[in-house]
This record gives C-alpha cells, structure tokens and sequence, in this order.
C-alpha cells in the first residue's frame, strides 16, 4: 500500500503545479457572488489556488491542509502573488471552528475521510457559515471507483445525490454531476465521477 498520495511529492516540488492553476471552474464563475470583503475558509486547500485568487480580490482568507508540503507551498506561492492568506496545517478530523464564514469552500477532500468524520465536518461547516452566506463543495462520486493511487486514501466516495441531499433547506446556486479525466505532472491520468454544489444558506 502507498504510504503516501501521490500529490504530496508535487507538492513538495515548487517548479510545477499538481492541479490546475487558478481557481476551480466554480469558484472561477461563480466568485462574483460573493460578497466584497468575505471572510472564507478553505478546507483542505492544497497549493492554495482558490485561496490566493480569492484573498486577491479583497476577501480575508484563512486556508488549512493536513499537507505540510502543500502549506508550504501555498505560503511560498501567496507571497510570490501580493496574496495575504492565512495558510495554516490541519486535519480537518481535529479542526474546531472558532468563528462563522460568509464563504467556505472544500473541494476534493471530503471524500477522503471516513463517512462519520466528514458528515460531521458538514454540519459543522452548516453551523459556521452565516446566513445569506455560502458552502462550495466539489466531491468524487461513487459513480466510478476510485483510481487505484487514490483508493488507499478515499474512504468515504460520495453516492450520487448524496451531497445536495445534505443542502436540503438551503438555495442551490450551483449543482453539476458527471465525470471528467485529467492529467497531472509525471504523467499520471485520471478519470474521476464528481458533483459539486454552491449552495446559500437563507436561514
């Protein structure tokens, strides 16, 4: 078995990036939604590519990853950019919120803790984030399994539907499932099932 996933020797390498530069595609769209000079949390921030874009446009950030290479680099890659983010290592199973969110974004990391552990993180991050504010969640589905390098560390794949089940009561803004291939530094190809939901809480 791998003792580790494969992005974290990516993210111990400063001259590439394991994901895509810049924000996720529904952060990118949809940021203008936002309102100016939010308070976000990003949960499980990885290399800090939603954090740093959405710091530069004025909101106050603070990002955690359980990586101590990904914050690294994430604080290495904010400087670089003018970004002031609040990068900080965590595991989400251990983190207590200690104030409320306009914004909190988690995106391809709810799916690798135990059911137990990240349904309770939902509520909690339910709990935290203020009304008219916004959860953005990307997760992979159960409609593929994970990738044999993912697999060790996925414990908790999503079911189909599972994830806007858990918004019931809140405005959907945003909701996309499906699956999509990518491709990351050192010639590792994937092909994920995802949904992904921004969603508004109205009371």
């Amino acid at each position: 078995m791998q003792e580790k996933p494969f992005w974290e020797q990516t993210y111990g390498n400063a001259d590439v990036s394991t994901f895509s530069k810049g924000p996720t595609v529904d952060v990118g769209e949809y940021y203008g939604i936002f309102r100016p000079g939010s308070l976000v949390l990003d949960v499980g921030c990885g290399e800090g590519r939603n954090s740093i874009f959405l710091a530069k446009l004025g909101h106050i950030v603070d990002a955690f990853d359980i990586s101590e290479n990904g914050i690294a680099k994430a604080k290495e890659t904010a400087k670089a950019m003018g970004a002031e983010v609040s990068f900080f290592c965590q595991d989400l199973a251990a983190f207590e919120f200690q104030k409320d969110y306009d914004v909190i974004l988690s995106h391809g990391v709810l799916h690798l803790p135990e059911k137990e552990i990240r349904d309770c993180f939902i509520e909690k991050m339910q709990e935290h984030t203020r009304t008219g504010g916004y959860n953005a969640i990307g997760v992979f589905t159960n409609r593929l399994p994970a990738t044999p390098d993912n697999a060790p560390f996925t414990h908790s794949l999503f079911d189909v539907g599972e994830l806007p089940a858990k918004y019931d009561g809140w405005e959907t803004v945003h909701h996309l499932e499906g699956t999509f291939k990518d491709t990351h530094p050192g010639g590792i190809h994937h092909e994920h099932a995802y949904e992904r939901i921004i969603a508004r809480k109205i009371r």
